[in-house]
């Protein structure tokens, strides 16, 4: 079998794909992140797949599956730390507040959380901060979620790009299509879910109807070179990064929510119950201050 620190070292390489980030979260350098997890890939001899990073699997096995469960009750005895994959914007606010008995990805990791779900249900992780589109359903027998969050997604332009939008937009009148139709694309960050995707796909149904198609997807190219995207209502005010992107006049009427999920049976863990406090004090307790931002009431 493997060591602890063998299988932790593959799991934080298939977690970050970044051997310096995964040797941070160890606290070891990453020649030794790099031994201890070849170590792990010689007992459990995975098949790789095509994905990016390092150590992309195509699916772990049976062995492994089972070590992984194993090295969670280990990390539950509080005998290692927890993994807590966040968007980055969380992560940056949790970074320095989490209890020593959890780690988060580093705030730098801007990559979308949808694998994450993957990697929770393999148990390389053991919760994550998730999108509405990313939250199983009530009923999915595999995992619990808490709400933390509601929030209205709103149209932004960035601020700092080439070319400048016309100012109309920033001024007390509603978005039209020909407003919209000066952009030259509207697209949701990289970082933001597929569910942003489908946000800004509706909008140019409602605006354009039939005229968009299919074919124009959420990258259609209109005339000029700004750049148009969907963000949470509260982002530009709470988030340095976010600060030069402006608000433009237009009620979307789609919102977006954040969840913690965790896997089916932990959820009254005393690990988890701790880190929904921390949630609570350290990630909500600031956003109370916008007023857009609903919390939910089992976190308020």
């Amino acid at each position: 079998m493997v060591t602890p620190e063998e299988l932790e070292a593959l799991d934080l390489m298939c977690w970050l794909r970044h051997g310096d980030d995964a040797a941070r979260l160890a606290y070891c350098n990453q020649s030794t992140i790099s031994r201890r997890s070849q170590q792990a890939l010689q007992v459990f001899h995975p098949f790789p797949s095509h994905g990016p990073g390092p150590h992309s699997l195509a699916g772990p096995s049976t062995l492994l599956k089972m070590e992984r469960e194993v090295h969670q009750l280990y990390r539950f005895s509080g005998r290692s730390r927890l993994r807590l994959h966040a968007p980055y914007w969380a992560s940056r606010v949790l970074g320095n507040q989490l209890d020593a008995g959890w780690m988060v990805n580093p705030a730098r990791q801007k990559e979308s959380v949808g694998a994450a779900l993957s990697l929770l249900e393999d148990r390389v992780i053991d919760a994550m901060i998730a999108e509405a589109s990313q939250r199983p359903a009530d009923d999915n027998p595999r995992f619990f979620s808490f709400d933390l969050y509601e929030v209205p997604l709103v149209l932004c332009i960035d601020a700092l790009a080439e070319k400048q939008v016309s100012k109309s937009l920033y001024c007390e009148k509603s978005l039209s299509s020909d407003d919209v139709g000066t952009l030259s694309r509207v697209r949701p960050q990289a970082f933001l879910s597929p569910e942003s995707k489908g946000c800004v796909v509706q909008l140019f149904n409602h605006l354009y109807g039939d005229a968009m198609g299919a074919e124009g997807g959420f990258d259609q190219r209109l005339q000029d070179s700004s750049q148009v995207t969907f963000l949470m209502a509260h982002h530009p005010s709470a988030f340095e990064d976010f600060r030069h992107f402006r608000r433009i006049d237009c009620e979307c009427g789609f919102r977006a929510k954040e969840s913690l999920v965790v896997l089916r049976g932990l959820e009254e863990n005393p690990s988890i119950l701790g880190l929904l406090e921390t949630l609570s004090s350290s990630y909500l307790e600031p956003l109370k201050q916008h007023s857009e931002v609903i919390i939910d009431r089992a976190m308020a």
